[in-house]
């Protein structure tokens, strides 16, 4: 539940099984679906509204895990939304190894958006120099979203990053 600026969602699943299969195999995914009681989450094979359509629709994958990086950016992921919130599906917001500045944006959509239940933004954990700053803070399970403007990135980049070439 989101309660004023921190996010915190409860995961309602016990255990999720993510990419039981290669990404483009839907037979397979709808396959293992249909012979397990675990929650099955479509991760790899989203890339678009059309693609979380098309899982939903086969019935192919309990929750559509939706990735800011693979769909494009946050136009398409609101398609994602509006899919998944027509059909009654609960989405996960999720990352790669990526900055904070992407994961920012993702706790954001996370967090305007009901149907996304679930969030797993640790990419930036993987980095032991923070190159922005600002932003929300992530601290173990939880993701507080500030009040600056924008995603809240204030300055690019850190004082250890002054010089820049710009290449032209």
């Amino acid at each position: 539940m989101v309660e004023q600026n921190q996010l915190k969602k409860p995961l309602p699943y016990p255990r999720l099984e993510s990419v039981p299969v290669k990404a483009h195999d839907l037979a397979g995914l709808k396959f293992v679906k249909q012979h397990v009681q675990t929650p099955i989450v479509a991760d790899e094979s989203i890339f678009s509204m059309k693609d979380a359509l098309h899982i939903i629709q086969t019935q192919s994958a309990d929750l559509i895990n939706i990735k800011l990086m693979k769909t494009g950016g946050i136009h398409e992921a609101l398609k994602i939304c509006t899919v998944a919130e027509t059909y009654g599906v609960d989405c996960m917001i999720g990352c790669m190894l990526e900055s904070k500045i992407s994961v920012s944006a993702a706790a954001h959509l996370a967090a305007a958006k009901n149907c996304i239940t679930m969030v797993d933004l640790i990419g930036p954990s993987f980095y032991k120099i923070e190159s922005y700053e600002g932003g929300p803070l992530f601290t173990g399970g939880t993701i507080k979203l500030g009040d600056a403007n924008g995603i809240g990135i204030s300055a690019f980049p850190k004082a250890h990053f002054k010089k820049l070439v710009v290449i032209k």
